[in-house]
């Protein structure tokens, strides 16, 4: 018998709006309740899980449904007893709940891959480009900047420039196979594949993500 999940629920929906909330560095300030709601648009699952974990208070925030789903994934396929938990709270990089620096999500520039794939007539030439680059533009069809892209199932990514832009250099270390490009955004959600005989890639247009906001904690299973 499969054992109890631990999991990331939505304790207590939240139904003020939140453009109407005053906006801090890093969450909101609702009147409603008088609490801080976090903005969690671009953390990690990691940094997420370590707020949630070294909170001395409940935590209301908002995220995507997308987030909420990955945010399970990841508890999924992670150790879930309470040495991890107490470990990734270490981790938290003195992140606090009501104080959020606004340079927490900021990301550092793209990492260099590469793609290996002997051509079998002559080993020496390769069948694919030594790098891939992009657009991205958001739901109004317009360049959208500081967009964070994930080659899936690997290590690497891009950040966009001011123009939308992103650039992959790509070196020895990557399965061709692993060609699907995805947005990680609270806002937007996208996929596409890639294709590696070419440099440049087909636009890449955004949409809006679901948001979903109000008390979050992680419910973790009671053993018996």
């Amino acid at each position: 018998m499969k054992d109890p999940q631990t999991k990331v629920t939505i304790a207590k929906s939240c139904t003020q709006n939140w453009d109407e909330m005053e906006k801090k560095a890093g969450f909101s300030f609702c009147n409603s309740c008088s609490k801080n709601v976090i903005d969690f648009t671009g953390y990690s699952n990691a940094e997420i899980i370590s707020v949630l974990t070294t909170s001395v208070s409940t935590v209301c925030g908002r995220l995507s449904e997308t987030q909420l789903n990955q945010l399970n994934y990841y508890l999924l396929v992670k150790p879930v007893n309470r040495n991890w938990m107490k470990y990734l709270g270490v981790l938290a990089i003195g992140m606090s709940v009501f104080t959020q620096s606004t340079n927490a999500s900021v990301l550092p520039l793209a990492t260099e891959i590469s793609i290996v794939k002997g051509n079998e007539k002559n080993a020496d030439k390769p069948l694919v480009v030594n790098k891939v680059t992009g657009r991205i533009l958001g739901p109004n069809k317009k360049p959208v900047a500081g967009i964070r892209l994930v080659i899936l199932n690997t290590p690497y990514y891009a950040m966009t420039d001011q123009n939308g832009q992103y650039e992959i250099i790509l070196k020895n270390g990557l399965n061709i196979k692993n060609n699907k490009l995805s947005v990680q955004s609270a806002r937007y959600s996208a996929t596409i594949i890639i294709n590696y005989t070419k440099v440049k890639q087909n636009d890449f247009i955004l949409k809006d993500e679901p948001m979903i906001m109000g008390e979050i904690m992680i419910q973790t299973p009671k053993k018996s």
